[in-house]
């Protein structure tokens, strides 16, 4: 079966930036499923992904703007040191997850720790990056009512936009 806009697919992947930098930062590849057309893999991926079947390897070079954008400043604040709790040791690098408006679950990243403050990053750890990805797809099959469900139960969709 090939991949198609309806698909459920699942790869492993391992994805480098510049010389020695990969993710997963260990080095070896990841496996993730996922339905094709929601927007939980960048689109350029998804692009690369059309029409593959099971089996086949393949790298793709992506850039910042086909892979997950570019870094936005606006999701880039200064906020209190007394936002997080005493206890709590602030490292550049640590991931923390809180909720939006809306109740839905969020991530930034410690960017900077000042004496009173602390420099945080809501866009997406590999935004603003060009990207090499290899993978191979494991498998891939029609997507079910069931995989459906699960990707309306983590996020809003909007026109098959993936929104958290």
């Amino acid at each position: 079966m090939k991949i198609d806009e309806t698909s459920f697919v699942t790869i492993d992947y391992l994805i480098r930036m510049g010389e020695q930098d990969y993710y997963p930062p260990n080095g070896q590849p990841e496996e993730i499923s996922f339905c094709m057309g929601w927007g939980v893999m960048p689109p350029g991926l998804e692009e690369a992904l059309m029409g593959l079947e099971e089996d086949t390897q393949k790298k793709v070079l992506l850039s910042a703007a086909d892979a997950y954008g570019e870094t936005d400043q606006e999701l880039i604040m200064e906020v209190p040191r007394s936002d997080f709790a005493p206890e709590v040791e602030l490292k550049p690098g640590q991931v923390f997850e809180t909720e939006d408006e809306e109740g839905h679950q969020v991530y930034f990243i410690v960017k900077e720790v000042r004496p009173d403050t602390v420099l945080i990053d809501f866009n997406h750890p590999l935004a603003g990056k060009d990207l090499e990805v290899s993978f191979t797809v494991r498998q891939v099959r029609e997507a079910t009512p069931e995989d459906l469900q699960q990707h309306q139960s983590c996020c809003t969709c909007e026109g098959g936009e993936h929104q958290h």
